[in-house]
């Protein structure tokens, strides 16, 4: 068995505390220069002005929340006491034996615990040197936890960690009351706190002497930046909380196995908790409120908070981090989600960092500070539910993490809250029904095990949101984020469309301003991947296959318009396409910045520096981005230094692709025939180039058929072999989901020798920012509509349907301004003007009657 080095014996029984004095008095600050101390931050001091400020209202039981629904903290020193109370365990027996979420999650818990626990595993041999109280032997199997034994082992984020396990077994041992094992457990959790205090004494040491280099990784899980010893104050930046394996776990850990413990044991492991958290402070902490709004601000104050409140009120204990840490998770509330209730990030993303929130959250609530009402976190509901496609299960929205949907932890939790809600009922039917199986589950066993509840209504029953009086049209003007359908039901025509232009550093965002995806005849047409952070993996315009910049810049919303015929949106990309926010550029170009010297952001730096010697003559103060809605977002908050993701300051702007426009034109036109059209007005320059309008699908649509301007494709379709070797066709099922596309307009060049042909494509969805080392996630499929031309002026008509459904003849004028879209029952005609800034304008009629005007 492969072990690292071994850690001195004699300095693995230092298990003296810092005291809170010890921490103020030491000779680093334990922060950059420029930044507040701990101390300061968490006494309540700031360097900035008041953040824009927000009323958030709260909602009640008229939406179907339960306030006392997490129960109630006990007294002080009385454990379990974080996610439940003794009093809660025979609640939980009962979602364990009557619910399917909790009968799967447990048995799951159980049968990874037996395995795990057999002879010679690594969990096995790791608990007996612990429970022994071996400190030498059980750090050093820790260590090299991955090797430590043989068979299985959980991992959670990439990490490899004994604690997770640990943890799994406490609670069976609880619920179970297993007195002989728990008391072996207890002991193992009190030796284990002996190593994860001589981890914090070594950092802290470290700290003293001022080093600058990284402290070495325990259990690192991938992230770029690494720990660095000396910003000893920070349990995020010090790998502090690494060394801890990764907040909350062990004092979850804790808390099941406190009955169990001596009161020797129990001092010994609050001692090391206090000694993690007290005079501490994480990511977000170093920022004005409203920077705090993104995933890795809700994982660390989740984290944070959980672990100050395992000994809250307790000897030793300084209450101020709990504080501190219950202020991060509010404003991350109040900024990381719009009034409409969306993330800034994409659904999926945000999820990983509600696993550590929501628990926190639950904390709180049980300590008589509720934030499950306020009305954002509610309408998140909305969100969710808007963002459901028509595949069970299915959801979408844009940017990292928008091709997957609500974590279940999430509808969950929200149900507990709300058990009276349809809306938090139908999403976690939704959810449900495109989730891993719970037996495939390692990460959220405990959680899923804990608040376990299944849905009052059958998914069937809910038609597709039809029985919940949604609107139709969901459009949220912080994220401009347009989401509008025909109607809710299995049969709706949706439209997802967006353009946005909160983008103030780099972030989750892709180059992907104009963006849309439709959903109807029972499909998803127009996808999101995990990471396809270029404009050529979206459905967005590229010329010649260049797209917008990356990191992208804000796109501009310029009008909705919405009644009960139609809805679309405009916006411009323009200034998304000519410029992009250069990662590094953002805070390292300056040599006098402090940060420059630290370990942690050492990538960062040489990046910086490479790439400001390949352009010697860019001037990167004048091209600090001005931009208004960016201006509003840094202007008097830059004292300090704070940076998002701890990496990035105000965003500095490269030139990119400059265009003379790009703007695009989408809408959703209702009727017994409901449609779908995209016009996009972009031109670079006065030089022919090739213009791709791009569409990107699902790995099973296959083309069906291409006949000059239409298009139809199609799945699970049957080759048809022609009348020669070398052609072919192919034909959809009876009934098939099938989306007929028609290119109104595309410019054609007089030399039709230069015209690309349109087509469907299986390409390599791989990043071409380092060629040819970029990442590449697979396969991917886009469909091509390409121009070559100085202007290609696409106008394209979508129509989802089902195969065997009649399709609208669609003709010209003669002068090429108004098209006639005919059904047997319908018949719409589209005008096309040119509007102001050489945008298209377009009137829709219907039986002599005009419906819709976009100008």
């Amino acid at each position: 068995m492969k072990l690292q080095k071994k850690i001195p014996f004699l300095f693995l029984l230092s298990i003296n505390v810092i005291s809170l004095c010890q921490l103020i008095g030491q000779e680093s600050r334990g922060v950059l220069p420029e930044e507040l101390t701990a101390e300061e931050i968490l006494s309540g001091n700031y360097i900035w002005p008041d953040s824009p400020k927000i009323d958030i209202q709260r909602v009640g039981k008229e939406k179907g929340f339960k306030p006392n629904a997490f129960g109630k903290m006990p007294e002080v020193g009385i454990h379990p006491r974080l996610l439940f109370s003794e009093e809660d365990i025979p609640k939980i027996q009962k979602r364990i034996k009557n619910t399917r979420m909790g009968t799967k999650s447990y048995a799951n818990m159980k049968r990874r615990v037996a395995v795990q626990s057999a002879d010679g595993t690594a969990y096995s041999n790791t608990l007996e040197a612990l429970e022994s109280g071996d400190v030498e032997r059980a750090a050093n199997l820790i260590s090299d936890y991955k090797n430590a034994g043989k068979g299985p082992i959980t991992a959670y984020h990439h990490r490899h960690s004994f604690v997770y396990p640990l943890l799994f077994d406490s609670f069976i041992c609880l619920i179970e009351n297993d007195e002989e094992r728990g008391e072996k457990l207890a002991k193992a959790t009190a030796t284990l706190a002996k190593i994860y205090q001589a981890r914090f004494d070594a950092m802290d040491a470290d700290a003293k002497a001022a080093k600058i280099e990284s402290t070495n990784q325990v259990n690192g899980d991938g992230n770029q930046m690494h720990p660095n010893g000396q910003l000893n104050s920070d349990v995020w930046r010090s790998g502090r909380r690494k060394a801890f394996d990764g907040d909350p776990f062990y004092v979850y850990a804790y808390d099941f196995n406190f009955k169990w413990m001596n009161e020797l044991d129990r001092s010994t492991c609050r001692q090391t908790i206090n000694s993690f958290i007290n005079g501490k402070t994480t990511m977000g902490s170093h920022m004005p409120h409203h920077f705090r709004n993104w995933n890795w601000v809700a994982i660390a104050s989740g984290g944070l908070l959980s672990s100050a409140a395992a000994t809250l009120g307790e000897e030793g204990n300084d209450a101020r981090v709990y504080q501190h840490a219950r202020e991060l998770i509010n404003d991350y509330l109040t900024y990381g989600w719009s009034e409409k209730g969306a993330s800034r990030e994409a659904i999926a993303y945000t999820q990983f960092g509600l696993r550590w929130l929501m628990p926190a959250m639950v904390t709180l609530a049980r300590n008589g500070d509720n934030l499950w009402n306020t009305d954002n976190w509610y309408k998140s509901l909305e969100w969710y539910a808007q963002s459901v496609q028509n595949e069970d299960g299915r959801f979408l929205s844009h940017g990292d993490g928008g091709n997957d949907g609500v974590l279940d932890l999430t509808a969950i939790m929200f149900k507990n809250a709300y058990p009276e809600s349809e809306l938090a009922d139908y999403v976690l039917a939704e959810t449900l029904a495109g989730s891993d199986d719970p037996e495939t589950d390692k990460g959220l066993m405990l959680l899923r095990t804990i608040f376990a509840v299944d849905p009052d209504k059958d998914l069937e029953e809910y038609k597709k949101g039809s029985e919940l009086e949604l609107a139709i049209t969901h459009f949220d003007p912080e994220r401009n984020q347009l989401i509008t359908r025909n109607k809710w039901g299995r049969d709706q025509l949706k439209l997802n469309f967006e353009c946005r232009a909160d983008s103030f550093a780099p972030n989750h965002q892709h180059a992907d301003r104009g963006i849309f995806s439709i959903t109807g005849a029972g499909k998803t047409w127009g996808t999101e991947h995990f990471r396809g952070v270029e404009s050529r993996h979206h459905s967005v315009v590229t010329i010649d296959y260049k797209g917008q910049g990356y990191f992208a810049p804000p796109g501009k919303w310029l009008s909705l318009v919405d009644n009960e015929h139609a809805t679309f949106g405009v916006c411009d990309s323009k200034y998304a396409y000519d410029w992009y926010f250069h990662p590094t550029l953002s805070g390292f170009a300056d040599k006098n910045k402090s940060r420059r010297k630290y370990a942690r952001w050492s990538r960062f730096v040489e990046d910086t520096d490479l790439w400001l010697k390949d352009h010697p003559d860019f001037d990167w103060k004048a091209n600090i981005d001005r931009s208004p809605q960016i201006e509003k977002y840094w202007r008097g908050f830059e004292k300090g230094d704070p940076r998002m993701w701890d990496e990035y300051s105000r965003p500095v702007r490269v030139p990119f692709n400059p265009v003379e426009k790009a703007f695009r034109t989408a809408g959703l036109i209702r009727g017994e025939n409901p449609y779908v059209l995209i016009m996009d007005d972009i031109k670079k320059d006065d030089k022919a180039h090739t213009y791709d309008w791009n569409m990107m699908f699902d790995p099973d649509t296959e083309l069906i058929s291409i006949d000059t301007d239409e298009i139809l494709l199609g799945s699970n379709t049957d080759l048809i072999k022609g009348g020669f070797t070398y052609t072919f066709k192919r034909k959809g099922p009876k009934k098939a989901s099938q989306l007929y596309i028609k290119v109104l307009e595309r410019s054609i060049p007089k030399d039709v020798q230069h015209n690309p042909e349109i087509r469907l494509e299986t390409a390599d969805f791989k990043e071409a920012r380092k060629w040819p080392e970029g990442r590449s996630y697979g396969l991917t499929k886009r469909l091509v509509i390409p121009s070559f031309s100085r202007e290609p002026k696409f106008k394209v008509l979508l129509f989802p349907h089902y195969q065997g459904d009649e399709l609208p003849k669609i003709e010209w004028n003669n002068d090429k301004t108004e098209v006639k879209i005919q059904w047997k029952n319908q018949i719409d005609i589209l005008s096309f003007s040119q509007a102001d800034g050489g945008r298209t304008r377009v009137v829709i009629e219907r039986n002599g009657k005009i419906i819709s005007e976009v100008d």
